[in-house]
């Protein structure tokens, strides 16, 4: 189902939420660090509800600048420093703060607050299953890893055995559409997903999977768009290998 088992929660780290497939974990009490950063801002998320005793998270999943982010540490618990100086951030990593992006973190983490408060996920997450759903209506033979477990409101991973990801990618891209193969970290590697393969897809479901991630503008008629052009490509794809 593409949850993890952790043997060593004291010496480990674990995302709440995997980038390629949107699903959710199970975060073990004690657990060293996990990375929050997917589901931050998408999800009611309260860091004393997880059992970590740290985590992290990224401005710019919110919609922030780019290169700002937070260490959450459980109280009394001491960090050892990886840059000493002059003591800023509770001499947890000296030198002079970046306010701008500070400021713009703040501003963005407001905002993704309200968006939760007024549904906007629940709506992006209804696009999401409609998407789904037309893809699978046209298409039979694609799989939705991930789909039977509980994911992020935004990620749809597909697969379609022998249609390769990155042709999908550059089809789509013609077409107007930004899709990726793999997650937004790994982009322009051409190696096949390890995170598909630890959840058992053989080596064609995995180089054949895509990501699609929609957001808060997303509207139902980009999604019917989006599905009318993937079809048509898959159309392409079946009759070049019948």
């Amino acid at each position: 189902d593409g949850r993890v088992a952790v043997s060593d929660p004291a010496n480990s780290v674990l995302q709440l939420a995997n980038s390629e497939t949107g699903i959710l974990q199970d975060l073990p009490e004690g657990l060293a660090v996990t990375d929050l950063s997917q589901a931050f801002g998408k999800l009611p998320v309260a860091f004393n509800w997880l059992g970590a005793d740290m985590a992290l998270v990224s401005a710019h999943k919110l919609g922030g600048p780019k290169g700002v982010g937070a260490l959450v540490v459980r109280r009394g618990l001491d960090v050892a420093p990886m840059i000493r100086g002059g003591g800023q951030e509770m001499g947890r990593r000296s030198g002079t703060e970046n306010v701008i992006g500070i400021a713009g973190f703040g501003a963005a983490a407001e905002a993704a607050a309200r968006d939760l408060a007024d549904g906007v996920w629940a709506r992006v997450e209804a696009l999401r299953d409609r998407l789904e759903m037309l893809v699978a209506d046209g298409a039979k033979d694609t799989i939705f890893v991930g789909n039977e477990s509980r994911r992020l409101p935004n990620t749809s991973c597909l697969a379609v055995p022998g249609w390769k990801g990155e042709t999908q990618v550059m089809q789509m891209d013609l077409a107007g559409f930004a899709v990726s193969a793999g997650s937004a970290c790994s982009s322009g590697k051409a190696r096949p997903s390890r995170a598909l393969a630890a959840m058992g897809l053989g080596p064609q479901v995995a180089a054949g999977a895509i990501r699609v991630s929609l957001g808060p503008a997303t509207t139902e008629a980009e999604v019917e768009a989006f599905a009318r052009a993937w079809l048509d490509c898959h159309a392409r794809h079946r009759a070049r290998v019948a």
